[in-house]
């Protein structure tokens, strides 16, 4: 490697994992296009506590994000804080159990300080990103 501030590892360290949830976060959230380019979108996110080494995000049934990660599980999320940031690369798996997803959405709009009830009555998609490399800079 030729950064030395750069490391890789293939798991989330516990350390890594205080470092997500210490404050409120928002990746970007990269996945590819049915035409093979990038589409990226900021996402609300927690650690999948079910799930090692798995983030768990959502997102409304419909969006284009939903339709090209059923093309293509591939996915990166990148998380930054100033010059530090976090890539990690995984595949998806999407959970289209409503009520599984719509709890889901309500837990993250409770994290985020926003209201849960503004997800009433929508169609929503959990999408968990088994992370298998992680690249971190700083």
């Amino acid at each position: 490697m030729t950064d030395p501030d750069l490391t890789v590892q293939r798991t989330l360290s516990d350390e890594l994992r205080a470092w997500l949830t210490e404050k409120l976060r928002y990746p970007v959230l990269a996945v590819l296009t049915d035409q093979g380019a990038p589409s990226q979108s900021v996402m609300w996110f927690d650690l999948d506590l079910q799930q090692p080494d798995t983030i768990l995000m959502n997102t409304k049934e419909g969006r284009a994000k939903a339709r090209y990660l059923r093309g293509d599980p591939r996915a990166s999320l990148c998380f930054e804080d100033e010059l530090t940031w976090i890539a990690m690369h995984g595949r998806v798996e999407l959970d289209e159990d409503p009520e599984r997803a719509l709890d889901d959405i309500r837990a993250l709009a409770v994290r985020y300080g926003d209201d849960p009830d503004e997800f009433n009555g929508q169609r929503r998609l959990t999408i968990r990103l088994k992370v298998e490399k992680v690249i971190r800079h700083g």
